[in-house]
């Protein structure tokens, strides 16, 4: 809401700047200061979150832009017209109200018990498993090519 509002002493600003009597180009002064009025009513309105009436009041300045001089200098025209299509846009966005937030519900109630402090059991020891022996590798037996019956050819006698 504080952009709308913001919004329109922008252009009350840039009404004011633009309204004299020595150049005829500007805006004239009574002119200036019924669109300031009708800027002023659509920042009231957004505030108060009258948004079909802040969107009547942007159409009543758009109006009043609309039926000055002709003599009004075209850019100052354009300009105007410029920030009053920014504030058309805003409207819905600062008129709504923004959704309350809710708090999420925490995930441990505010309020716990405390567990009291139990005993806890004595620890027992468990015996680990005994190892089992590997068995020593076994001997495989030597045998000898059949007809030497044990005796080495070259330790004849």
């Amino acid at each position: 809401m504080l952009r709308s509002v913001s919004l329109g002493l922008a252009l009350a600003t840039l009404l004011l700047s633009g309204c004299g009597r020595e150049n005829p180009r500007l805006i004239p002064q009574t002119r200036a200061e019924a669109l300031t009025d009708t800027v002023d009513q659509i920042a009231r309105r957004t505030d108060a979150e009258d948004c079909t009436g802040a969107q009547r009041a942007v159409q009543r300045a758009r109006g009043q832009v609309a039926e000055l001089p002709r003599r009004v200098d075209a850019e100052l025209r354009a300009n105007i017209n410029e920030w009053l299509d920014h504030l058309a846009d805003e409207v819905p966005k600062d008129c709504n109200p923004a959704p309350e937030e809710t708090p999420t519900p925490s995930a441990t109630p505010e309020e716990t018990e405390t567990p009291s402090p139990t005993a806890s059991p004595e620890k027992t020891k468990t015996p680990s498993p005994t190892p089992t022996e590997t068995p020593a590798p076994t001997e495989v037996p030597t045998v000898e090519p059949p007809g030497t019956g044990g005796v080495n050819p070259g330790n004849e006698g």
